[in-house]
């Protein structure tokens, strides 16, 4: 064999490792990314089981996946959203209003159906006779409906106290503490480093640390 072809060999051979090794990394990459979010998905369903232990969490299956994605879409932390669904309902699926709210984060199936077009179709509940809460008692479109609506508020009031004000109280905002009640949920969530919040409280300074700085 000539120089020149083995010179051409000894490329293909080194291309052909460096791309094995870049798909290998992919791979890895992946691997590691699925099992991050599987530990995410399980640390949220503990949450949800300890705050609420009668909630069956074979109707939270596949929940965790939807929040955290629709909270991106609406630049929202998921933990953020995950503190109002324990304000709204405290995690009870099932959970039924005085106005006819359903479902986990208490959607009226009237303000669920002006997002039909967006989100999809949906099944309404039948509250009368044979009981049946349709798929707003499902916390995966709970969550869909809600983040919508959540969005289209954002949209006209970007600040997150304003949208979580009308969200509960309507445009009128009739119910102001109700932002202060999910704000309170929310700091309680922040302190679960397993949920991976968005926004993370500042580490404690250890008492000569913080003596230090203030001299």
């Amino acid at each position: 064999m000539s120089r020149y072809g083995k010179a051409v060999l000894v490329l293909a051979f080194a291309l052909a490792v460096a791309v094995g090794g870049l798909i290998l990394t992919r791979q890895v990459i992946a691997v590691a990314g699925e099992a991050d979010a599987e530990r995410l998905s399980r640390a949220i369903l503990e949450y949800i089981a300890e705050k609420n232990p009668r909630a069956p969490i074979r109707a939270f299956q596949k929940f965790p996946e939807v929040l955290i994605a629709e909270a991106q879409r609406a630049n929202i932390d998921h933990c953020l959203v995950l503190a109002q669904a324990e304000v709204e309902s405290e995690f009870r699926h099932d959970a039924v209003g005085r106005a006819g709210e359903i479902g986990l984060f208490q959607m009226l199936p009237s303000t669920a159906t002006l997002f039909e077009s967006t989100v999809g179709p949906f099944r309404r509940p039948v509250l009368k006779g044979q009981r049946d809460l349709g798929d707003l008692a499902d916390p995966r479109v709970s969550a869909r409906f809600a983040l919508a609506y959540l969005r289209d508020i954002m949209s006209r009031k970007p600040s997150i106290k304003d949208a979580l004000t009308e969200y509960n109280g309507g445009p009128a905002g009739r119910h102001p503490y109700y932002y202060r009640m999910v704000m309170g949920a929310y700091v309680e969530v922040l302190e679960r480093s397993e949920l991976r919040c968005r926004l993370q409280p500042a580490p404690k300074r250890l008492p000569v640390l913080a003596f230090l700085t203030r001299v």
